[in-house]
């Protein structure tokens, strides 16, 4: 082993320049923000099949005047459909999620976008003390 240690991102990037490196971040960036939104939108398609099942229900409901189990039951069944369904694959995408942020971050640190420390001094700067 006369190699020095290496960090562990380190062999995932040997022999990449920064370009490289950056089109990566861009690549897993935009992942989060699809992964963001499998997290947030198929609720939101539960909650209107909730909705639209429940409406459905209550206009059988008002329709016949008399709350007929049997008729009831198929659009609450779609209403509970929905809502499941939608939870589910939320679940599934915040999973990616993590996986996603994971890797994100554990990507190395483009050379050139490195923030600059606020309270560093320039060179040959002088203060005016």
């Amino acid at each position: 082993m006369n190699e020095p240690y290496q960090p562990p991102h380190a062999s995932l990037t040997m022999g990449e320049d920064d370009e490289q490196v950056s089109r990566r971040r861009k690549f897993w960036l935009r992942g989060i923000w699809i992964s963001i939104a499998g997290v947030i939108i198929p609720p939101m398609f539960g909650l209107i099949g909730t909705v639209v099942g429940m409406v459905g229900a209550f206009g059988e409901h008002s329709k016949t005047g008399i709350a007929d189990p049997e008729a009831l039951a198929g659009d609450i069944s779609i209403s509970l459909l929905t809502t499941m369904w939608g939870l589910v694959f939320s679940a599934v995408a915040f999973l990616v999620l993590i996986g996603v942020l994971i890797r994100f971050f554990t990507l190395p640190k483009v050379a050139g976008a490195a923030p600059q420390h606020l309270g560093a001094q320039q060179v040959g700067s002088s203060n005016g003390g």
